[in-house]
């Protein structure tokens, strides 16, 4: 927590498959890192657009499902906010990157998740992390962004067997609105750790 806190930025977690749920809440239930409250799925209105996390983990699993319940909690939240573009988070990527090894271990309930995006348009991003490497899909007429890892990156191995690990660099994305004129396109960047050069 000690380092985190003087952080500059929104930061807003996300369970992970590695991860156990009441450690999170245990260690930061009631912080601005949880949306203030003691849930691992929860919503965060900033003025200009809204983060929805939502937990996917299932125990004893390395694959992610969301259940009904949350997915039609989504549906809830984004109808709160119509007008306002939206980034919803979780940790398995709902659609195939192409990975077999990585595949097997995805959301299994993507297409209930599409459903939902498809009927909010304002979604601008749909984020995820959970196979360690970046990649972009179009999904459910928004864009699925999955995040480097911040440690160590998962091979590019498109036919069966384990990816590895090879020498890339971690790093993370950076997601922004040029300009911001009203209906301006977000756009992802991805950002080694290490990068120099990056400035506000």
């Amino acid at each position: 927590m000690l380092v985190l806190n003087p952080f500059p930025l929104p930061l807003h977690l996300v369970t992970g498959n590695h991860d156990a749920p009441e450690a999170l809440v245990g260690g930061f239930g009631g912080t601005r890192f949880l949306g203030g409250g003691r849930l691992t799925s929860y919503v965060v209105e900033h003025p200009a657009f809204t983060v929805v996390v939502l937990d996917s983990w299932v125990s004893g699993s390395p694959g992610g499902r969301l259940g009904s319940g949350r997915v039609a909690w989504l549906g809830r939240t984004l109808a709160e906010r119509p007008g306002v573009p939206a980034f919803v988070c979780l940790h398995h990527p709902p659609v195939p990157v192409g990975i077999p090894f990585l595949d097997a271990m995805g959301l299994a309930d993507g297409p209930a998740l599409a459903e939902v995006v498809a009927a909010h348009p304002r979604v601008v991003r749909v984020l995820a992390g959970h196979v360690h490497r970046p990649v972009t899909a179009p999904f459910a007429g928004s864009t699925v962004a999955v995040a480097p890892s911040t440690y160590r990156q998962s091979g590019l191995v498109l036919r069966e067997g384990v990816p590895g690990y090879p020498d890339e660099p971690p790093g993370f994305l950076l997601h922004v609105r040029p300009g911001a004129p009203a209906g301006a396109a977000w756009v992802t960047h991805t950002v080694p750790t290490s990068a120099p050069g990056v400035s506000r």
